[in-house]
């Protein structure tokens, strides 16, 4: 009988929310809705739809009616326009157009904020917008103003973590946000979209009659929306992956770096069908039926990232990838930070010069090194492909991570080893579960 009490009890709450074929709202739980009672020990809340957020985030403005209104001053221009691009990437309905009017670097648009967006003391947030450029902006935000017709802190200046480079197409960009020793409350933000210091190549590349960007989808977020960054990074790529003969082409995976991706097992044993490169080719193709792909390993055992930038130019652009993949750590350890940084920044420009997608990858494990600590060589040399991914606005697949997790997990790292610094199958699955990712 008290099933049947509870059963009752909840049909009736969830019927007040039904919308009738005349369309009439018995209750939707917003402000001024008809009261709810309980009876006979049922509880109940009124809190946040929360499909209205997702992984934690704060819709700040999406343009769409009723968003926050926008002001433009400084000579920035603005129109609150139908997306453009609608893809997967973003398929809202409106964003908001901007266009300049004079050459001031500090043209500038702003909007106020509701009060929930806050950055508790000592914790780091990130704000993301998607924006569509027709070439690489520089992009730089403050959230320190109190309103929208304010300017904000002239020391601050906050620029994406990552770079815009999907020219024409919807990316989404994010801002780090740190709150201090006080914690923050963002009033308003103020956002200069053509700032023209700091992208490549250096210069203002908006006006008012042809060249315009276009911003929308800008939230807070408790994370540094990983799986954004998945989706946005290879969307040409994959345009291109999808197209049937005779429209396909072949599309070039390259793999530069030492003995792991070359697929050394027990040296001098090599089993290339496990190895991560073969593994991605797999699913790749399960993926995408009609792609041609070609996976090309440039990759030597025994090298490290000094000599494979000797003859990056001969070996490994002469090929044209469309993706590249660098993977260099594990016997980067012999060479020191610096030089290897050095190394790793050369081959990285040269690519991203070129138009070629790069992905970075941190090294797989060393037998016996501790996963868990942070001061092995391995950890450092982990910490600087990060770096040179986050300030080269290039991609990153965390294989030490991966690796970290199935330790904390209670798996012993040696399961996954064929020797002591080379991956079994396992261990070359974990790292192709990582890159399919960005598929």
């Amino acid at each position: 009988m008290k099933n049947k009490i509870l059963f009752f009890i909840a049909f009736i709450i969830c019927g007040y929310g039904a919308v009738f074929s005349q369309n009439t709202i018995l209750n939707d739980f917003e402000t001024d809705s008809p009261s709810v009672v309980a009876k006979n020990d049922a509880k109940f809340t009124i809190v946040k739809n929360p499909s209205l957020t997702k992984n934690n985030s704060i819709i700040l403005n999406d343009f769409e009616p009723n968003s926050p209104n926008v002001v433009a001053r400084s000579g920035a221009s603005i129109l609150n326009a139908p997306n453009p691009n609608s893809s997967e990437q973003n398929n809202t309905a409106n964003c908001i157009r901007v266009g300049r009017t004079t050459n001031n670097w500090f043209e500038l648009i702003a909007f106020p904020v509701a009060n929930e967006a806050i950055i508790p003391a000592n914790t780091i947030k990130y704000i993301t917008m998607a924006v569509n450029y027709p070439a690489e902006p520089d992009i730089a935000i403050r959230i320190d103003g109190e309103d929208e017709n304010s300017n904000g802190s002239a020391t601050v200046a906050i620029r994406p973590i990552n770079k815009y480079t999907n020219f024409g197409n919807w990316q989404t960009l994010t801002f780090k946000i740190n709150g201090g020793q006080n914690g923050a409350q963002i009033k308003a933000i103020v956002i200069f979209p053509d700032a023209g210091f700091e992208n490549s190549p250096i210069k203002k590349i908006l006006n008012n009659t042809d060249s315009f960007g276009y911003i929308d989808e800008i939230k807070l977020n408790d994370t540094d929306s990983e799986e954004t960054t998945y989706k946005d990074y290879l969307t040409n790529v994959k345009l291109e992956l999808v197209k049937n003969w005779p429209a396909n082409r072949t599309i070039n995976l390259v793999f530069h770096g030492h003995s792991v991706p070359s697929g050394y097992n027990q040296t001098p044993i090599v089993n290339t069908l496990n190895s991560y490169p073969h593994q991605v080719l797999q699913k790749l193709s399960a993926k995408y039926p009609t792609a041609v792909i070609n996976t090309i390993k440039t990759s030597i055992g025994g090298e490290n990232s000094i000599q494979g930038a000797r003859r990056f130019d001969e070996d490994v652009l002469v090929y044209k990838p469309d993706v590249l993949f660098i993977d260099y750590s594990l016997n980067d350890r012999s060479q020191g930070l610096e030089a290897t940084y050095a190394a790793w920044d050369e081959m990285i420009k040269k690519a991203v010069a070129k138009g070629i997608k790069v992905i970075l990858l941190t090294p797989s494990p060393f037998r016996d090194v501790d996963m868990l600590s942070t001061t092995t060589e391995l950890y450092q040399h982990t910490e600087q492909v990060k770096r040179l991914a986050t300030e080269n606005g290039v991609a990153l697949v965390d294989s030490y991570e991966q690796f970290k997790k199935a330790v904390l997990a209670g798996n012993n790292v040696n399961n996954y080893l064929s020797s002591f610094n080379h991956p079994n199958a396992a261990g070359h699955t974990l790292i192709s579960n990582e890159i399919i990712k960005f598929f």
